[in-house]
């Protein structure tokens, strides 16, 4: 999920209303502030947002969470449940959460809440599942909501049309909303990204010149994550492959703090050479230090 964090949050901030609307299902939605999530009491997720909204002539927070797979540390409902009750603990006012889901395949058991007890003596707490490989793409191809166009290559495409033919009208819309040039390069982008969790990554080459993606900030920031994982990857399984018995969560811990991509790449080559992960260890903890 790193990789669409940073991506996904400026979308959801750029374009809150957009998001907003697609929560409540309505447009008669206005998004008053977004909020600072960061809680000392919880884990917060980079990509996680959320807005203090008028609703219905009520100002309330929405609360909402990305999730590219289904939820592996903790439940989904606990975890939305945790997130909600530090927000109405925090600001005194009603939290409506919804969880986006971007893989087609993932979200299918998220029961959309939590509960035990009964009506007269427990919990009953509800959230919104929204799955993109449910909603129909043609609806948001005709709509205003530009901040959602990237993810309409998630969403199923009009009867009787191909795949190609599809993503072909998702990018036309894209470069023909009224946006500056950076916001489209950074739509089409995300666009791309986004749709290769579900369509083959050539087609958007095809449909999608670089050039125009370059223009995005966020161009640059993906690609360098991307080289920097794959490094942490291949080291810490040249490091399990050449010691099995060998404990090497240390090791992905201390490459967290790493950011050089060169320094990954001669660490690699250390990693091939060591005698010992606890040689390559100590090795890394006195380069840091």
């Amino acid at each position: 999920m790193a990789q669409y964090d940073e991506i996904i949050k400026h979308l959801m901030d750029r374009f809150a209303v957009e998001f907003a609307s697609l929560s409540f299902g309505t447009t008669d939605v206005q998004v008053l502030e977004t909020l600072d999530t960061e809680q000392q009491t919880i884990k917060v997720h980079r990509n996680d947002m959320s807005y203090k909204v008028l609703w219905q002539n009520q100002t309330v927070l929405l609360h909402i969470e990305v999730q590219t797979e289904d939820s592996r540390d903790k439940p989904m409902p606990l975890r939305v449940l945790s997130y909600a009750s530090a927000l109405l603990l925090r600001y005194e006012l009603p939290v409506y959460s919804v969880v986006l889901y971007l893989s087609p395949n993932a979200g299918h058991n998220d029961p959309g809440g939590y509960r035990y007890g009964n009506d007269d003596f427990g919990l009953q707490f509800m959230y919104q599942v929204i799955q993109f490989s449910k909603l129909d793409g043609d609806s948001f191809l005709d709509s205003e909501m530009v901040g959602l166009l990237p993810f309409m290559s998630l969403m199923n495409p009009p009867k009787d049309m191909t795949t190609e033919a599809w993503l072909q009208e998702c990018v036309e819309k894209i470069e023909s909303a009224p946006v500056d040039t950076k916001t489209r390069g950074t739509l089409l982008f995300a666009l791309s990204l986004l749709g290769g969790l579900v369509h083959d990554p050539t087609l958007f080459q095809k449909l999608i010149s670089e050039d125009i993606m370059q223009e995005s900030p966020f161009y640059e920031l993906v690609i360098q994550r991307g080289a920097r994982e794959n490094s942490i990857k291949n080291i810490l399984t040249v490091l399990t492959k050449r010691f099995p018995n060998s404990d090497v969560n240390p090791v992905a811990q201390g490459l967290e703090s790493v950011l050089d991509i060169d320094y990954l790449t001669e660490l690699l080559n250390n990693a091939i050479d060591t005698p010992s992960v606890e040689v390559f260890l100590q090795e890394l903890n006195a380069t840091e230090t």
